[in-house]
């Protein structure tokens, strides 16, 4: 079967077109009209890095960023002239609505693309089973987190993108025996690398090993050795890269590595390669640009980083993936994930091109074990390929026969893309104006991520709270919201186990504590006035909200309280 049969080609441009409609109409959208006809507010506040990088505003990778600001120079809105380096004008030309809107558009294309590779990406190494590349692609192309993503103005959507063609065109060069295609793929890999500094697409070089390399360094270890033996050597890693694990000098259990080696049955050169691998691997996590990926500091702007969270660190990180899993693919397509696993381990096909996704399994154990930063977004890169599993592992049962119920799971797929989205889209923050025009003079505290009317508000710091309140008793009104005091509950960066607050990751314990009064109801200076929440009707949300908080980082319930005087 030829990928790129004129039937084929019909079917990505389909999947292309799928993919891209929701996520271009949020991408030049949201945020619009919110203040008046015209007006522009700015949603997600990390949008636009690269392009402050590329400018010199910001430590980031330029990639992109030189990109979008060409697109909108072409198009009549060029940086002004002598702002680079200087960090505000910067900030102000890069999350402008005429540069914002390029960047938009320039992720959502990206995204859809990433919807077509990945349907593209399973023809090249499932050749004779084309449902699964369909049933792949569309299940990325309608994922509300995937659509999330590609709508904003960040890195993300593109980095990912940049990542699939590298490995598309790297497996589809080792399946067909392409010299051509493989002399191109340093390009792309430079691109790959370049768009998000993802240093793990170096890892896919390793499917041009020979076959015997292969059968040497595995000699002696059987299936279930070699995914034991690389599930310990993550942990090994995620140990080293906790602050709580070196402070208290546990190193003698390293040695426990030692022991899921079966040293009789390897070829002695490999036993000094396992032998050594604790030493490296603990001198490698000293080197300070390595440790900032890995480990992370104790403290930083926000009171805690994301090194704080200690023990807790495990617990939350292999937690996060499932659910991020769970929301990105829908419920009724992640249960066919375990099944798509046994089929690619029972009947890989070509096996060198499979191996182009090392960067993939590589990353997945990076964040279940060692990643300091867990929010959602990190881990796209992931999506497509567990869409791609999940439509093996359909497929691979009774059920993928069944056209009624593969078309039941993109519709779950569509549900959820659809009340995740719309969630951007009956923000909140919107339900704020009328509330404020309700309040006309009010003095008003709020707090990060909450987008108030222009003009009507004072940033609140939670200093203001302690002793007798003097300073927050200032203002009539203190509006909160969810995206910044979850720091204080359960969530993608603090994990499950929030009980021990010097845990929590970018607060205080004294912060925590005021947030968990004020949401309670229980601070002697707060009385809830308004609630406007984020409402959701497909239980992955539902579920998510109610244990571990709103999906979405950007988005997120707000409270108003009333301060007593």
């Amino acid at each position: 079967m030829a990928v790129v049969a004129p039937k084929n080609l019909f079917v990505l441009a389909a999947l292309f077109l799928l993919a891209l409609l929701p996520r271009m109409y949020s991408a030049q959208t949201l945020g619009w009209d919110w203040d008046a006809p015209g007006s522009f507010t700015l949603v997600n506040f990390d949008e636009a890095g690269s392009c402050r990088a590329a400018l010199d505003g910001f430590d980031y990778t330029p990639f992109i960023g030189s990109q979008t600001i060409a697109i909108a120079s072409a198009l009549g809105h060029p940086p002004p002239p002598g702002i680079a380096g200087d960090d505000r004008a910067v900030k102000r030309y890069c999350q402008t609505p005429p540069h914002l809107s390029v960047a938009r558009g320039y992720s959502a294309v990206a995204g859809a693309l990433t919807a077509t590779l990945t349907a593209l990406l399973a023809l090249v190494l499932l050749p004779h089973r084309p449902a699964v590349a369909w049933t792949a692609g569309a299940l990325l192309a309608l994922s509300g987190v995937h659509i999330a993503q590609s709508f904003s103005g960040t890195v993300d959507a593109p980095s990912t993108f940049f990542i699939y063609l590298f490995l598309t065109l790297l497996a589809g060069a080792l399946a067909r025996s392409s010299r051509p295609a493989l002399a191109a793929s340093p390009l792309f890999f430079v691109a790959a690398l370049w768009a998000k500094y993802w240093v793990f697409a170096a890892l896919a070089w390793l499917a041009l090993l020979p076959r015997r390399w292969w059968d040497y360094a595995s000699h002696g270890l059987g299936r279930a050795r070699i995914v034991l033996m690389g599930l310990g050597a993550a942990l090994l890693l995620g140990l080293l890269s906790n602050l709580e694990f070196r402070n208290a000098g546990l190193y003698p259990l390293l040695a426990a590595w030692y022991l899921l080696v079966p040293w009789r049955r390897i070829h002695r050169p490999m036993a000094a390669v396992w032998l050594l691998l604790p030493p490296l691997a603990l001198a490698l996590s000293s080197v300070d640009v390595v440790a900032a990926y890995t480990t992370g500091s104790a403290e930083g702007r926000f009171g805690t980083s994301y090194g704080a969270i200690g023990w807790h660190k495990l617990p939350r990180n292999l937690l996060n993936l499932p659910l991020l899993l769970l929301v990105g693919l829908g419920l009724p397509a992640l249960l066919f994930l375990p099944a798509g696993v046994r089929a690619l381990l029972r009947a890989p096909g070509n096996a060198r091109a499979w191996c182009a996704l090392l960067p993939l399994l590589a990353f997945a154990l990076y964040m279940a074990f060692v990643s300091p930063i867990t929010y959602y977004r990190h881990y796209l890169p992931l999506l497509p390929a567990a869409a791609l599993l999940a439509a093996l592992g359909l497929h691979a049962t009774r059920w993928g026969r069944r056209r009624w119920f593969v078309a039941l799971v993109l519709a779950w797929q569509a549900a959820l893309a659809f009340d995740l989205v719309g969630d951007y889209h009956d923000d909140p923050r919107l339900a704020l104006r009328p509330w404020y025009a309700g309040h006309p003079g009010a003095t008003v505290f709020s707090s990060y991520y909450v987008n108030p009317p222009p003009g009507r508000n004072a940033l609140f710091r939670p200093e203001y709270a302690q002793g007798d309140g003097a300073a927050l008793r200032r203002a009539q009104y203190l509006v909160l919201s969810e995206n910044w005091y979850d720091t204080a509950f359960a969530n993608e960066l603090n994990g499950p186990l929030v009980h021990d607050p010097q845990r929590l990751v970018k607060t205080t314990p004294q912060y925590a504590a005021f947030y968990r009064q004020a949401v309670a109801g229980t601070h002697p200076l707060l009385v809830e006035e308004a609630y406007f929440p984020v409402r959701n009707a497909m239980p992955e949300l539902i579920l998510h909200k109610r244990w571990y908080g709103t999906f979405q980082l950007f988005v997120g319930d707000i409270r108003v309280f009333r301060v007593r005087r």
